[in-house]
């Protein structure tokens, strides 16, 4: 795949330097990078406030450029239920290159709305594979894993602020609580299935969407101001823009992850 060179987060806005990208440099899935940018210190002293009149930001991302390679891969243990071959392709696209799994949020927000679950975030591993790939978790609200495979996984972490996990979970064992104490983009994956992995994006405030197959998002009730607005994709890299929200109204905006040489 051509590596990640140029990257546009508005129409007609682009930004890229003669060597590569200079918003912040794309990373790949190399953890501490995610890590730097969910501890940024701007999000660090949320103040929850009654939201009077907010606007809203919706938009869609997409991809453009090389595809990434499939992996096909042979599997060794578990072929009834994980099947004798598996295919694994980190970047999800439509047909017009709309880009599934990407967080989209506002890394600045200092006051805003509360945040409140609508229901416990749930992971599950089914069929080897964890559903959803990306989920968004409240910080202090438990993530709920659950195994509904006829066999054994386990659910291994990599975090950074928050404590790493390494437990077996049976069949048997209907569900794994993981805590969150502070935001992050943490990595999930089973060791006995290597091709699994899933992320759970911690998060303090409710400014955060998860691209669908169509690669829409939609941040509501913001508080009025300019803010920058992220797209993080775990194999893409990230990408910002300044977008300013005005009382009342609706901003759209696209964004667009480029490949160039």
């Amino acid at each position: 795949m051509t590596r990640l060179g140029c990257a546009a987060l508005a129409a007609g806005i682009v930004a890229c330097g003669g060597d590569g990208p200079v918003t912040e440099e794309a990373t790949s899935d190399r953890q501490p990078a995610a890590s730097k940018v969910a501890s940024d210190p701007a999000t660090s002293s949320y103040v929850v406030i009654d939201v009077v009149d907010g606007g809203t930001v919706n938009g869609i991302v997409r991809y453009s450029g090389d595809i990434p390679d499939v992996h096909n891969l042979t599997v060794q243990d578990d072929t009834t239920v994980c099947g004798a071959t598996r295919s694994v392709q980190s970047v999800e696209l439509g047909p017009g290159g709309e880009l599934a799994n990407a967080v989209v949020s506002l890394v600045d927000v200092r006051q805003g709305a509360n945040l409140v679950p609508s229901s416990s975030p749930t992971l599950d591993q089914h069929g080897c594979s964890f559903t959803p790939h990306v989920i968004l978790a409240p910080v202090g609200v438990p993530v709920r894993v659950l195994n509904s495979d006829p066999l054994t996984h386990n659910v291994h972490t990599a975090a950074f602020d928050n404590r790493s996990v390494n437990r077996s979970q049976p069949a048997g064992l209907e569900v794994i609580e993981l805590s969150f104490t502070a935001p992050e983009k943490v990595k999930v994956k089973c060791d006995l299935h290597p091709w699994m992995s899933a992320w759970v994006v911690v998060m303090e405030h409710p400014y955060h969407a998860v691209t669908n197959d169509a690669g829409m998002f939609e941040l509501s009730n913001i508080p009025p101001g300019t803010y920058t607005l992220e797209a993080w994709h775990e194999t893409l890299g990230t990408l910002r823009q300044s977008v300013t929200i005005v009382a009342g109204e609706t901003q759209a905006l696209s964004g667009e992850f480029v490949t160039g040489d």
